[in-house]
C-alpha cells in the first residue's frame, strides 16, 4: 500500500489519498448526528418554500418519519 502511495504521488502531485484526507478532514468538525438534523431541517425548509403544505402538516411528516426510524437512532437523534 505505501509503494502505490509513493507511486502515486511521483506520477501525479494531487494523489487520490491526498484529496481523500483533504476532504475528510473538512468534514472532521461534524458528527452525523448532526448532518443527520441538518438534512431533516433543509427537508423540512423545502416542503415549506416548495409546497403548500402547512406546518401542521410538515410536523406530522416529520413526526412520522422520526417514529419510522430504529428505536437506537430515534433515542439517539432524541438525545442530541
Amino acid at each position: 500500500m505505501m509503494l502505490a502511495l509513493e507511486s502515486r504521488e511521483s506520477n501525479d502531485d494531487r494523489s487520490l489519498g491526498e484529496l481523500f484526507l483533504y476532504f475528510s478532514d473538512e468534514m472532521s468538525d461534524i458528527t452525523w448526528m448532526q448532518a443527520f438534523q441538518m438534512l431533516l431541517q433543509m427537508f423540512r425548509t423545502i416542503l415549506a418554500e416548495n409546497t403548500e403544505l402547512s406546518d401542521e402538516k410538515i410536523n406530522e411528516l416529520v413526526d412520522a418519519f422520526m417514529n419510522a426510524l430504529p428505536v437506537l437512532l430515534k433515542t439517539q437523534l432524541l438525545a442530541a
